[in-house]
């Protein structure tokens, strides 16, 4: 089961595979993570992926722009699903955990840079309203 995030370009729409390597996966701005994102919006050690035998968790690791999952903010730890979105800072991915062979990126994802702009802001809105 080859466990991955699929991040989109804005510039050309191009589809950019990580692989989630091992079985804690440490995304942020620091030169000690496994993915180190150069985007003002992360925090240093922003957001920590466990996979647990069949099963795979994103925790918030006390980030000041939080995690945000399918569009609500992570407070704790939460089990991630195949076709999940992830957005830490200005940045969003597409959970594929290699569990559906007939997965592809849903059409809501969009390379329009506007589109991902204008979500970011109603994800923060809506927290605003809560």
């Amino acid at each position: 089961m080859k466990q991955k995030l699929l991040e989109v370009s804005a510039a050309d729409g191009r589809v950019r595979e990580i692989p989630l390597t091992g079985d804690e996966f440490l995304i942020g701005r620091g030169d000690d993570c496994d993915l180190c994102v150069h985007d003002p919006q992360m925090s240093r050690h922003h957001c920590l992926i466990r996979a647990r035998g069949n099963e795979t968790f994103a925790s918030d690791l006390g980030s000041s722009n939080g995690t945000y999952i399918n569009g609500h903010r992570l407070l704790s730890q939460v089990k991630l699903n195949t076709g999940d979105e992830l957005i830490l800072g200005g940045c969003r991915y597409v959970v594929d955990l290699g569990d559906n062979p007939d997965f592809h990126l849903p059409d809501c994802v969009s390379a329009d840079q506007q589109a991902t702009t204008r979500m970011l802001k109603d994800v923060h809105k809506g927290m605003a309203n809560e």
